[in-house]
Order: C-alpha cells, then structure tokens, then sequence
C-alpha cells in the first residue's frame, strides 16, 4: 500500500475550520439566555477576532483544534467555578468545564472597570436611581461586579461547542467524500 496522502480530507477539514470559526463568532454576537439572563458574551469583539483553527497533519493522521489567542477564551467557553457556588449553565457542559476557580475575593483591578468603560453601562445607586460616571463610581461599580463573578463564577457560554456541533451534520459528508477520495488513491493494486 502506498503512503497514505490526505490532502482531500486536509481540505474538506479546512473548509470544516473556517465554517465553525463562523458560526461561532456569530453565537459570540447573538444574545442567548445564560443562567436565566439574556448576555452577548463578546462585548468588545475582540474574543470573535481571536478564534482560530489548528490543522495538524501527520503521515497517516490529520487533527484539527480550535482554539482562542486571548487568555480569557477557554474560560468563557467552558466556564469557572465561583469561589462560593457555580452557575447553573455548567450542567450543560459538564464535561468539559475548565479545572479553573475563582480562589480570591475579587477580580484583579482594571478588568472589570475596562468592561464598563468599553459597555457604557448605566451606573445606579441603591435606590435605583442613575448616578454620574465618575471614576470613583465605576471603581465603586467594579468592585461590587468582580466580586460577585468571583463568589459566583462564570457560567459556561459554549459558543464554540454549539459553532462545533451545528457544523458538523452539514460537513460530515464532505469530509467522509475526501476520506473516500484519499483512501482511493492511495490504494495500489499490483
């Protein structure tokens, strides 16, 4: 038998990477219900612009992995265990939420005060009423979210996993055909 070739199968698992990329930096800009509130987990856009894909090809296997240049990436797709409690949503994807737990009282400073900068959140006081966008109130603001996402965690938003599993049914035939393609021209009959 000759060398296995797998450039057919390369490129339908290329067109298969390209295709999840899409998907899924369209669920990062859709609002989905997450623990019971409707979120856009990419704010800034910047997580969709930091989602690749990774085609490894050996002498007889191809692999292909998805994955996220920030830091924060794997963390938003699999979730974090708070320091107190977990949010509900990690039940949707139990096995593959990360080790990762929040182990001190609060976020590290500027992470969550960026956010609110970048989000132009509307800041309120504990009557409920909007108070000004002072620095000394969105310090005030951050500090009360970091801590709560550190006592609750955050909840696994899959956008990845979703983009994986729609685009898989419609790919799966193009990949079984440069597969096929792949095994008979490697096939030498003497």
């Amino acid at each position: 038998m000759a060398e296995l070739d797998l450039s057919n199968t390369a490129k339908a698992l290329d067109l298969y990477g390209k295709e999840v990329i899409k998907r899924a930096k369209r669920n990062l800009k859709i609002k989905k219900k997450i623990d019971g509130k409707n979120k856009i987990t990419d704010n800034t856009g910047k997580l969709a612009s930091s989602l690749y894909y990774k085609l490894t090809k050996g002498k007889s296997s191809i692999n292909i992995k998805f994955e996220s240049s920030t830091d924060y990436g794997n963390f938003m797709e699999k979730g974090v265990q708070g320091r107190l409690s977990t949010y509900g949503s990690v039940k949707k994807y139990p096995t593959g939420m990360t080790k990762a737990k929040f182990k001190k009282n609060n976020l590290p400073g500027g992470v969550v005060e960026n956010w609110i900068r970048t989000k132009k959140v509307k800041l309120r006081d504990k009557d409920g009423k909007f108070i000004p966008m002072t620095d000394s109130n969105i310090r005030g603001a951050s500090y009360v979210i970091g801590k709560s996402i550190a006592e609750k965690g955050l909840g696994a938003r899959g956008f990845m996993a979703d983009a994986i599993d729609e685009t898989k049914r419609r790919f799966a035939i193009s990949l079984k055909e440069g597969l096929l393609k792949d095994l008979r021209n490697s096939i030498e009959i003497k």
